[in-house]
């Protein structure tokens, strides 16, 4: 996995490499002729991961008091659309090139951009609550 998309908490990097595995598989099955079905299943392998993953960080967002929260969230619900409007009406297999592309951008495009703000804030509350040779760190 690429380096950027580590943030340095070892929960949500791991749920990033499983997400970028994901993509990754996507990526290789939408390069593929006449493999729509395939197609459909890496979607929602990787819609039901994201679906997960975002309500984790959520629920991280909400509990060190993330500023962004709201804006963070939002972003999450706009993934998660371009998922939802392709399940409400699939693309034929010609269109499936531009859809790899497109999932493949807002998802990798997100976690470079919103969690990479989103992570100092964890990583600042997590060190806060972290015991340091038996003293809370300041």
């Amino acid at each position: 996995m690429d380096e950027r998309y580590l943030l340095g908490i070892p929960e949500i990097d791991a749920q990033h490499e499983d997400i970028s595995n994901l993509v990754d598989s996507l990526r290789e099955v939408v390069a593929r002729e006449g493999q729509g079905q395939l197609v459909h299943q890496a979607l929602k392998r990787l819609y039901q991961t994201l679906v997960t993953h975002f309500a984790f960080e959520d629920a991280a967002m909400k509990m060190v008091g993330y500023a962004d929260s709201p804006q963070h969230e939002k972003m999450h619900k706009g993934v998660l659309k371009v998922f939802e409007a392709y399940f409400e009406h699939p693309t034929d297999h010609s269109d499936y090139e531009r859809l790899g592309k497109l999932i493949t951008d807002k998802v990798l495009g997100h976690v470079s951009e919103h969690d990479l703000k989103m992570a100092e804030s964890v990583r600042d509350y997590l060190g806060k609550r972290s015991p340091r040779k038996g003293k809370q760190q300041r």
